[in-house]
C-alpha cells in the first residue's frame, strides 16, 4: 500500500492524541481504509508512523534522482 505525506500526518496527529490522554484514535488512511487505536496501541501506531515516513522519504529521494544531472570537465593540456 502507498502512503502519502497526508497519511503520514495523520498518524502523527493520533500518536499526539493519544499521547495527550484520549482514549481511542482513529483516521482515515488516503485509499479510505479507517484505522483504530486505543492508547494500549500507540507502540503499533508508532511502527505505522516509521512504515509510512520510511515509504514517503523513499518516494521523494526516487523522484528526486530521476532528474538528469549533466557534468562538464575541463582539462588542460588537450587531455
Amino acid at each position: 500500500m502507498a502512503y502519502t505525506a497526508d497519511d503520514l500526518a495523520r498518524v502523527r496527529q493520533a500518536v499526539l492524541d493519544l499521547a495527550t490522554g484520549q482514549r481511542v484514535t482513529s483516521f482515515r488512511t488516503a485509499n479510505g481504509k479507517t484505522l483504530s487505536y486505543a492508547d494500549a496501541d500507540i507502540d503499533k501506531l508508532r511502527e505505522l508512523e516509521q512504515t509510512i515516513a520510511a515509504q514517503v522519504a523513499s518516494a521523494s529521494h526516487i523522484g528526486r534522482r530521476l532528474r538528469s544531472r549533466t557534468r562538464y570537465t575541463t582539462t588542460s593540456k588537450g587531455l
